[in-house]
């Protein structure tokens, strides 16, 4: 998508991401209840305190809505020291994720991920470290990998079955890739919808 205007890039998003929404859709019906900020919840979930969904919209539409490069406005991007105009939407295989760079062709990288039908819980982590962590009200992992010690990611915890993920690479070290992550996901997290349970 080099050389895209951010028209073309929002409306090829979009189209992937109808596609999706339309296989989630057919493939299985979710019943349930949505609770908002000011609603107690029975179940005592976190998320359903955070939940997003609004006006009898379900989880999986508004979540289907998401387009990762619009998750952040220009200035957000710019703020976090990248790009906007780097933007690349990749949705190939189950991904549905948008990368940035600092300058055109140039490192590090950042990117935002819409896990759909993945549960934070179901990540393959083999080889990786994880430990607990916390972005907001959302339950989160922080992922780092010794084999690649300019990587780190968080992946938030959104529903049942889905998750985000931000992940920066290609940093001076682990540390500054940390660093910089933890500020992506605390612009990310207040973007997202959440699954009521």
């Amino acid at each position: 998508m080099i050389g895209w205007t951010r028209r073309q890039r929002y409306a090829a998003s979009f189209v992937g991401v109808a596609l999706i929404a339309v296989a989630c859709g057919c493939a299985s019906e979710t019943t349930g209840r949505a609770f908002s900020a000011s609603t107690a919840n029975p179940s005592g979930s976190e998320l359903a305190d955070t939940s997003a969904v609004e006006g009898g919209s379900s989880f999986e539409e508004e979540l289907a809505s998401v387009l990762p490069c619009e998750v952040l406005d220009d200035d957000q991007v710019a703020d976090l020291g990248f790009d906007p105009s780097t933007a690349e939407y990749d949705d190939a295989g189950i991904l549905n994720l948008c990368q940035y760079t600092v300058g055109p062709v140039e490192t590090p990288l950042m990117s935002i991920n819409i896990g759909v039908d993945q549960a934070l819980d179901d990540l393959n982590l083999t080889n990786f470290n994880s430990t607990d962590h916390q972005v907001g009200p959302l339950r989160a992992l922080l992922i780092t990998d010794d084999r690649d010690p300019n990587k780190c990611q968080i992946s938030m915890e959104i529903g049942e079955s889905s998750h985000v993920t931000v992940r920066v690479m290609l940093a001076e070290s682990q540390e500054a890739a940390c660093e910089t992550v933890e500020r992506v996901a605390v612009l990310v997290e207040p973007e997202l919808p959440r699954e009521a349970r």
